[in-house]
């Protein structure tokens, strides 16, 4: 019997024994933060909030500052926090990697005042996020200085009328910026140099492409008109017209202009009968265009008519574009050819400047 007794102490005992170790290890699994929140003006700060977030799973905790500036959190179980001081709805100031360890107090003090004037005086140091952004920004300025080298080169080589050469620039300037539109278009100019009217058109249409994610009616409208130029050339003229129309809506006050150079675009191609539509469409945009004028004569002279006794007839409208030229330009460029053409047709030359001559004399 005593032996028995003695089996069941030492059970008891060893049964107690396990339950002080089990709670001692279940304790012993959290840590607690503590510290002290001072503000800027120096005085604790009162009734802040300090938010302790777990990072490995959600798992949130709250405590407040008392009246000195002091918080203490207990409890919390072994992991990473982030730890934030949070004033008036807003966050001031956070810790964060913050490791609970078992059975110790993490203390994470935070005074503002000091904060600021050590800001004041110190250079700060980057996060690991602005340092990667700083690497990113510097990596794109190197390629855009040496995307823009590549196209300060293939213009150079544009105006040298060396066009494969500036192709050969422009194509790799547009691989390393895909965002540029003007690159695509000085693209589209050295293969319109080359007559290859196709990828002139394909790069005029990509730059209008890029540039419609932030639009510029000035700039498309001369996209257009020089896209309409290629497309005469090509010998698609309702295509020509179609883009010489969407220039002049986008910017009304270069639609005149977009119908002349489409026009003497025809002309050195040999088109005069399209080019006199295009020259009208010039006049009737902006009747003040003098060269308009001057060319719709000299392209209506091509239908002229000449009698058996050798008498030139010109096309309606001939005689009356010169006059017109030398009422706005009794001085220009093209005034004495303007009059001997409308001396050939056998007509008076009437304009305001002759006129004004006239009333001189008199």
């Amino acid at each position: 019997m005593q032996n028995i007794k003695r089996f069941s102490c030492c059970l008891v005992f060893l049964l107690a024994y396990f339950l002080t170790f089990e709670n001692s290890t279940a304790f012993s699994q959290t840590g607690m933060v503590e510290g002290t929140i001072i503000g800027l003006d120096g005085n604790p700060m009162i009734g802040a909030m300090i938010k302790i977030d777990r990072k490995d799973i959600t798992q949130h905790f709250e405590v407040k500052t008392n009246k000195k500036g002091q918080y203490l959190h207990a409890g919390l179980p072994m992991a990473l926090y982030r730890v934030s001081v949070n004033f008036e709805g807003k966050e001031i100031y956070y810790f964060d990697n913050i490791g609970i360890k078992s059975g110790e107090s993490t203390k994470l003090d935070l005074n503002l005042k000091q904060e600021a004037e050590k800001a004041r005086t110190q250079p700060r140091e980057p996060t690991k996020e602005e340092k990667e952004a700083e690497v990113k920004i510097e990596a794109a300025k190197a390629k855009h200085e040496t995307m823009k080298g590549r196209f300060d080169k293939g213009r150079e080589h544009l105006l040298a009328k060396q066009y494969e050469q500036a192709v050969e620039e422009f194509k790799a300037a547009s691989e390393m910026d895909p965002k540029q539109h003007v690159v695509y278009a000085s693209l589209a100019e050295a293969y319109k140099g080359l007559r290859k009217y196709d990828e002139g058109i394909q790069n005029y249409t990509q730059a209008l492409n890029v540039i419609s994610e932030k639009p510029d009616p000035q700039i498309e409208a001369g996209y257009h008109m020089n896209l309409a130029l290629i497309y005469a050339l090509a010998g698609n003229m309702d295509n020509a017209v179609a883009e010489t129309k969407k220039s002049a809506e986008l910017n009304p006050a270069t639609g005149a202009k977009a119908y002349f150079n489409l026009g003497a675009t025809l002309v050195n191609s040999g088109k005069s009968e399209e080019a006199i539509s295009a020259f009208q469409k010039a006049i009737e945009i902006d009747p003040n265009n003098a060269d308009a004028q001057y060319q719709l004569g000299i392209s209506l002279m091509s239908k002229a008519q000449i009698t058996p006794d050798g008498k030139t007839v010109p096309a309606p409208g001939t005689v009356e574009a010169f006059q017109k030229y030398l009422q706005l330009q009794p001085n220009g460029a093209y005034a004495p050819t303007a009059k001997n053409m409308i001396e050939l047709l056998g007509s008076t030359i009437e304009t305001k400047f002759s006129a004004d001559k006239e009333k001189k004399k008199k």
